[in-house]
């Protein structure tokens, strides 16, 4: 992705701290070979960097709840930051961590000044209802994971027992613990009844946090803006050719929620001070598609 570095902004005082979305990551590859290196964020981290600001790269669960990737993000900014303010800028599932961090991890040793998030599905994306529907990825873990979200727990304990209650026993539950290489050794009599039930033990919450019933319904009323925070937000949206992996999706979302990115609604993608609709593909708005986006550039400090 090309960022035009425009020389009239004014980069923040505090650090920027980028927080990736569902598989994300800060960097993939040796460190001995930088250029075989894939970053998460494309060009925006040295962008941003040439614009005056310091800058922050997180890594979280990829798949973890939005409980255990806020936990891990606090773990981070903890042991680096120590009095001072920061700013947060979030893709997707990232914003969500980000929400939890700010309203429920109290006696933090930095202050977050501002979160802005980029297509972050606030009241979730129709795409993870479609495939809990029709999957049945996220249907034993939502109820637990309410419940964690609410009380600031983990919800491995909750989800055990919530397991249990469609039907599983001890013995079945403890296969939350095994692999798939475990299953797979199962005598056949044995596996063909618990394929289904195998693949909901080795979901993970994240596929849960994302529907739209637990966003709209547990994580939104439970997780108020903070009255110091500043929060903004982008949207996209794109159209897809037929053969695109994100068109089938799209038509999912806009049957339900109008304009998207293929994945997250404009609708959903609004909180606090929205900012504006960019013309981009959910891939985009990161920059790891190879097409370029101008839409997405430095202005995104113009609020920080």
């Amino acid at each position: 992705m090309s960022i035009p570095v425009t020389p009239h902004y004014i980069p923040p005082r505090a650090p920027v701290v980028l927080c990736h979305g569902l598989y994300g990551f800060d960097k993939l590859g040796p460190e001995s070979l930088p250029l075989l290196q894939v970053q998460y964020w494309g060009g925006i981290e040295d962008a941003l960097a040439k614009l005056g600001a310091k800058v922050i790269v997180t890594r979280v669960p990829s798949t973890g709840s939005i409980w255990e990737r806020a936990q891990t993000l606090h773990s981070i900014l903890t042991s680096i930051i120590e009095g001072d303010k920061i700013n947060f800028i979030a893709h997707s599932m990232g914003g969500l961590d980000c929400r939890h961090l700010i309203s429920h991890i109290p006696n933090k040793s930095y202050h977050v000044q501002s979160l802005t998030t980029i297509s972050t599905p606030h009241r979730g994306s129709p795409v993870m209802d479609w495939f809990r529907d029709n999957v049945g990825v996220g249907m034993a873990l939502v109820n637990a994971t309410a419940a964690a979200a609410k009380d600031n727990q983990p919800a491995h304990s909750l989800l055990r027992d919530a397991l249990q209650k469609h039907g599983l026993t001890d013995q079945q539950s403890s296969l939350l613990s095994w692999s798939l290489s475990d299953i797979a050794k199962l005598p056949k009599p044995i596996l063909d009844p618990l394929l289904q039930k195998a693949i909901r033990l080795l979901d993970t919450a994240a596929y849960a946090n994302l529907t739209t019933d637990y966003c709209k319904n547990h994580f939104n009323p439970n997780t108020p803006n903070h009255p110091h925070v500043a929060y903004y937000s982008y949207g996209a949206n794109a159209s897809f050719s037929p053969w695109s992996l994100l068109n089938l999706p799209s038509q999912w979302v806009k049957d339900k929620e109008g304009s998207n990115d293929g994945l997250v609604s404009v609708e959903s993608a609004k909180w606090g001070r929205y900012i504006k609709t960019v013309e981009a593909d959910h891939w985009d708005l990161n920059g790891q598609s190879k097409n370029q986006n101008q839409d997405i550039d430095g202005d995104i400090l113009g609020p920080l």
